[in-house]
């Protein structure tokens, strides 16, 4: 269920309102593919905000992430920390056991069901490859922050080759990106 205080949270929403109901699989989408903090709060709330964090620094812990520690949960705060190292290892991660996350990011567009009223409501995604379609994109996750600027982890596959770029603190993260895998294809033979 869609709280006030997640509702109120900081950054973009969803479009979610209060006393709505999703599952958590349908707010994993609104994460993914429009970055809604208001749905990362209202899954944080239903585990505990505590007890959610907590889970989210052992995962990072567990997948070998020593330069990464969370704060809350959706990722504002600049106390969350980590580096391109350490967001390598998570990529790596999703793309060999769950791969349909990178699936969701890929999609120009998902459905959630808002379950009290049985409505669905359609999210336009903010990542440009996915949304306009580059064809070797794999999957890959935006971010941003007034203190970050833009950031940006995006896989591709060339030729067979999955090629990682992540770009952080940049104005224009999907054209810096997009620089960043064409030197890559450039400068290496696959």
């Amino acid at each position: 269920t869609i709280s006030p205080s997640a509702v109120a949270t900081e950054g973009p929403a969803g479009n979610l309102e209060v006393g709505e109901e999703y599952s958590v699989r349908d707010l994993v989408k609104a994460m993914l593919v429009v970055s809604s903090n208001d749905a990362a709060t209202a899954i944080a709330e239903f585990y505990g905000q505590e007890q959610f964090i907590n889970r989210m620094n052992v995962k990072a812990a567990l997948l070998g992430m020593r330069q990464t520690s969370f704060a809350d949960s959706t990722g504002i705060s600049f106390l969350n920390q980590g580096t391109a190292e350490d967001l390598e290892k998570l990529a790596k991660y999703i793309y060999e056991n769950h791969p349909e996350l990178l699936e969701i990011t890929r999609q120009k567009s998902v459905r959630i069901l808002e379950l009290s009223k049985n409505a669905e409501k359609e999210l336009l995604n903010i990542n440009n490859f996915a949304f306009n379609g580059h064809p070797d994109f794999v999957g890959g996750k935006t971010g941003f922050t007034d203190q970050a600027g833009g950031n940006l982890l995006s896989i591709f596959d060339h030729e067979g080759k999955k090629i990682l770029v992540i770009v952080f603190g940049t104005e224009d993260r999907f054209g810096e990106t997009k620089k960043l895998y064409n030197w890559v294809k450039e400068a290496y033979s696959f």
